[in-house]
């Protein structure tokens, strides 16, 4: 009888223990949030691997970023004018870049072959096609006039990191327009103007890329 009764009080002990256990371990609670940096239009990014400055957000943690150099270029070499590419998308520069990776040799597009050969990693990995935004591109016409309004901004930037400023200047976008012409885009008496250009002009060329 005795060990009964001590049983019965051994497990009604464990019970109000059980009951009384709380939901959450002590010093726990909530997994806070990844602290991730924050940018505006403006601000320099700079990483172990990468630096620009954004030129356009999407959130507060990702965006559009524009490299810190340039260049000035042909959109193609002469023997490859009356060659339609294909890459006209107006909106994704990086899948135009992929239209001209997948059939031509980027030898003779010297504008996204300067853009791409910036992707040192990416050149090793995947050699033949771009992944995503997140490899350096010329930026289609759209993405080039999201640039060039934002100007003033990422221009004090670069002038303060010692880099050229994008004013008073034409720059290729990898937007073919047909047989012989590529969207140009410049920003004229407070406007944006996209022209129809011959391909083998020669025009200042940016790269971008999402971060």
């Amino acid at each position: 009888m005795m060990k009964k009764a001590l049983s019965i009080i051994v497990i009604l002990i464990v019970a109000c223990v059980s009951c009384n256990k709380p939901e959450t371990p002590q010093g726990g609670g909530e997994t806070p949030e990844p602290n991730y940096p924050t940018y505006k239009v403006g601000d320099y990014f700079r990483n172990d691997t990468l630096e620009g400055v954004v030129f356009y957000t999407i959130t507060n943690h990702n965006g559009l970023m524009v490299s810190l150099e340039e260049t000035k270029l042909p959109w193609c070499e002469p023997a490859y004018i009356v060659c339609e590419t294909g890459a006209t998308n107006p909106y994704e520069g990086w899948n135009n870049t992929n239209i001209l990776m997948s059939i031509y040799d980027l030898y003779y597009y010297p504008t996204i072959d300067w853009s791409y050969q910036r992707n040192t990693w990416h050149l090793v990995h995947y050699p033949h096609r771009m992944i995503n935004h997140k490899q350096w591109y010329v930026p289609s016409s759209t993405e080039l006039r999201y640039l060039l309004l934002n100007q003033e901004a990422v221009n004090a930037t670069l002038d303060s990191l010692g880099y050229p400023t994008l004013e008073d200047k034409t720059y290729w976008s990898s937007t073919e327009t047909g047989t012989r012409g590529a969207a140009a885009v410049r920003l004229q008496d407070g406007q944006i103007v996209i022209s129809d250009s011959l391909k083998t002009l020669a025009f200042y060329v940016r790269a971008i890329r999402a971060y």
